[in-house]
């Protein structure tokens, strides 16, 4: 029962729209029918009322009437009026459209015009007119005559009627409203809509569709213009041409176009090949160019049409298909799309069923609202979208909040935690510093800080560890105040290992080297590499040196893989000590499979005469340009150092050294040693 209550009201409803202006006029005049006659441009009325006229079949086509298609026709109504009307006062005259422009008189008196004639015409097509008939005009016998100029269309559309004044203007504002003010509110309305998403986009570049969409939406509001141009405040007809104006609506037409499809590739998120996109340039482009170079409104009526039957299939079919790849690709902005489709789809079904099928002429045109309903729904989808995207940062928001609060947490504990473990290191660090303390101490009693006076040699010594324990040791070897040997040696690595291997290494030395006298040095360097092999069995570290033996002007001499030796002798020549024919630089200590023989060299010492012993970082130390101090530079100063005493030479040494590295820091472990023959 509920259901055939709501077709009925549909019905009802359905009834009211399609027949709601003959319901308002029912009570007054319908003018049905009209003669017409050939004019011209200079006829008046008295000449015009002189004309033959011939019944008129059809409003629809006057220019066809006109040879040539331009000209002026002019049409006749005769009637009769009762009482009713001709008693209420102010009578008006209705005509829904005309095209081009009118000059409409009764009973020989000027009652109104729209639009303009040649030779600036302009057209009011639009526009319903309403002219008022002055009291006493009518008689029971009346006439009215309008000359109307055609130029390849024209037409009068609609019915016209004939009534009381104050009746027909609720008519007559009912009409203006549908087919005017509508669409300036529209405009409006489209051109604020469209500055709105000019505007997300400029916030949002990422979003190119919210320009597009608004470009689409600032573009139709101009193309809306020619619904009610002549009705803006303060518009004369020689602001624009009538041509130009209907060049740059059906222009706008072909930018609407391609804006939209821009619009809907980047919504429904489809690539564009740079082909197609040139293809829907040019076909804006050109029939915008050939609509432009026509010279008269004749040949643009006929460019026009041409033009959008060709060329605008192009947007029509390129729109179903990157809507349809939208579909097969599940897309939910497709489905989107078609929802806001519905209402355009509405629109042209009920203007194809009532005014094609029915032949309901009277009825309203909805296809002047499907397109700006497309774009409203349109934008209301986006707007839906917009608010959605707040609501999910909203969320996000809400859910970072949480997190941050969590991580908070989580970084409160793991800093209480870190707290404890950096207590814990710095305990460790404690313990490690005072570790280093006790070796650094334990080194320095062990291995000589000074060096001794013996009746033999005069002896300079300079040491310095690069931190802490040092891996370089050197000892002197003494009898009865007398220098019998020396060494110099460096073990490899840094830190309390490297030190702690070389108090074990010294002592290893020390022994072979005292307990073995007469034996050759070579022998006893073998000696000592072989108790250093067992002590590093379990440790990567090995051992480099120089190890000598005095006696009386003898030299014997020994390397282990370490620096050369250097000697100056009085004469400030300055020499490597090394065999001429053999390789005198035995293998790394300490390494089971470089184990080898090793060959001493001996030489004579004179008075004044001088050895150089160092560790490689006297010659491997950089300076601010990445140069190393080298071998040459140390013999150089070596050979020019002044001083009377060893250590006075060490020092000239070591000021050449410092001053060539400036003030980067050292690199290694650094022992120098100076030997002056007494």
């Amino acid at each position: 029962m509920q259901y055939k209550y709501k077709v009925k009201l549909s019905q009802i409803l359905l009834m009211v729209l399609l027949f709601l202006p003959d319901i308002l006029l029912a009570q007054n005049y319908s003018i049905e029918s009209w003669k017409y006659a050939i004019g011209s441009k200079d006829q008046n009325y008295d000449i015009a009322i002189q004309l033959s006229y011939k019944p008129l079949k059809s409003t629809g086509n006057l220019h066809s009437l006109v040879p040539g298609g331009e000209g002026y026709i002019w049409l006749r109504h005769d009637f009769n009026l009762s009482g009713n009307i001709l008693n209420s006062g102010i009578v008006g005259l209705l005509i829904e459209r005309i095209m081009i422009a009118d000059e409409t008189y009764c009973n020989g008196e000027l009652i109104g015009s729209s639009g303009t004639f040649p030779p600036n015409f302009f057209s009011e097509w639009n526009k319903v007119r309403l002219y008022a008939i002055p009291k006493g005009l009518l008689k029971k016998n009346n006439t009215i005559l309008m000359k109307i100029y055609v130029n390849n269309e024209g037409s009068l559309t609609g019915k016209a009627f004939i009534g009381p004044y104050s009746q027909l203007e609720h008519e007559y504002n009912y009409l203006d409203f549908i087919n005017s003010r509508i669409n300036a509110i529209i405009s409006v309305l489209f051109f604020l809509v469209g500055w709105y998403y000019i505007l997300l986009f400029i916030l949002r570049k990422k979003d190119k569709e919210n320009l597009y969409f608004g470009l689409t939406a600032i573009a139709f509001s101009l193309y809306l213009f020619n619904f009610f141009i002549t009705r803006i405040p303060g518009f004369t007809y020689d602001v624009i041409s009538y041509l130009l104006f209907q060049k740059i609506i059906f222009i706008l037409i072909y930018i609407i176009a391609y804006l939209l499809l821009q619009f809907l590739t980047r919504y429904l998120d489809i690539p564009q090949k740079k082909y197609i996109h040139y293809m829907l340039l040019a076909a804006t482009v050109v029939p915008s160019i050939l609509l432009v170079l026509a010279d008269n409104y004749a040949a643009f009526l006929n460019l026009r049409y041409k033009i959008l039957i060709l060329s605008f299939p192009i947007f029509i079919i390129y729109g179903i298909v990157i809507t349809i790849s939208a579909l097969f690709k599940k897309k939910k902005e497709a489905y989107i799309l078609l929802l806001g489709s519905i209402p355009f789809y509405f629109c042209i079904l009920w203007d194809l069923i009532v005014h094609n099928l029915l032949k309901l002429d009277d009825a309203i045109y909805l296809m002047g609202f499907g397109f700006p309903s497309f774009l409203i729904a349109l934008a209301g989808i986006l707007a839906i979208q917009t608010v959605q995207y707040h609501n999910e940062v909203e969320e996000l928001n809400i859910t970072l909040e949480k997190k941050v609060e969590e991580r908070t947490q989580q970084l409160l504990e793991a800093n209480q935690e870190l707290k404890l473990a950096l207590a814990r290191i710095r305990e460790q660090q404690e313990v490690a510093r005072k570790d280093m303390y006790m070796a650094v101490n334990v080194q320095r009693n062990i291995i000589p800080q000074k060096a001794p006076i013996v009746k033999n040699y005069d002896i300079g010594l300079f040491a310095q560890a690069m931190s802490g324990v040092s891996g370089d040791f050197y000892d002197f070897y003494i009898h009865d105040n007398v220098l019998v040997g020396t060494g110099i040696f460096d073990v490899s690595g840094h830190g309390i290992a490297s030190g702690l291997l070389t108090i074990v290494s010294k002592s290893i030395i020390y022994r072979n080297f005292m307990n073995y006298p007469n034996v050759n040095l070579g022998r006893v360097m073998e000696n000592i590499n072989k108790e250093l092999i067992n002590e590093f069995e379990n440790v990567d570290n090995y051992v480099t040196g120089i190890l000598l033996r005095f006696n009386d002007d003898k030299v014997e001499y020994v390397n282990a893989a370490h620096s050369d030796l250097l000697l100056r002798r009085s004469n400030n020549t300055v020499m490597i000590c090394s065999h001429k024919e053999k390789d005198i630089k035995g293998m790394f200590l300490g390494i089971k499979s470089m184990e080898s023989n090793f060959l001493p060299l001996q030489f004579l010492m004179k008075p004044d005469d001088m050895l150089l012993l160092y560790t490689d970082c006297l010659i491997e130390q950089k300076n601010n340009h990445a140069e190393e101090f080298g071998i040459e530079r140390v013999k150089k100063a070596f050979q020019y150092a002044k001083g009377d005493t060893a250590q006075a030479i060490c020092n000239e040494i070591l000021d050449a050294f410092n001053q060539f590295r400036g003030d980067v820091a050292l690199n290694d472990d650094l022992t120098v040693m100076v030997l002056k023959k007494r």
